[in-house]
C-alpha cells in the first residue's frame, strides 16, 4: 500500500500519519513490532548465503539509524496516579 501524498516515506513524524482510524499509540506499536523483528534478524545466527547476511548487516544499519517509541522520558505522576489503588468492591445494602 503507498502512503498517502501529503505523508512522507520513510516517515518522519509519526503526527503526520495519525488520523481517524490510526492513532499515535498504533503507530508506535508497528514502529516497536518492527524493531523487534530487525532486533530478531540481527542476531539470528549466521548463514553461509551472502542474501541472509546483507539482510542482517541492513536490520543493523536501520536499528542503529531510528530510535525506540519506548526510550522517551515520561512525565512524572500526579498525586492521584500515584495512590495505592483498591480494588475492592463496596456493595452497600440500603
Amino acid at each position: 500500500m503507498a502512503p498517502a501524498p501529503n505523508r512522507s516515506w520513510p516517515p518522519t513524524s509519526k503526527h503526520a500519519w495519525v488520523d481517524d482510524l490510526l492513532g499515535a499509540g498504533d503507530i508506535d506499536r508497528i514502529i516497536i513490532e518492527w524493531r523487534s523483528m530487525l532486533r530478531q534478524i540481527t542476531h539470528a545466527p549466521d548463514l553461509d548465503w551472502e542474501r541472509w547476511r546483507n539482510l542482517k548487516a541492513m536490520a543493523k544499519g536501520i536499528l542503529n539509524e531510528t530510535e525506540s517509541p519506548t526510550l522517551t522520558d515520561l512525565p512524572p505522576l500526579d498525586y492521584q496516579q500515584s495512590r495505592r489503588i483498591e480494588h475492592r468492591l463496596d456493595l452497600r445494602r440500603h
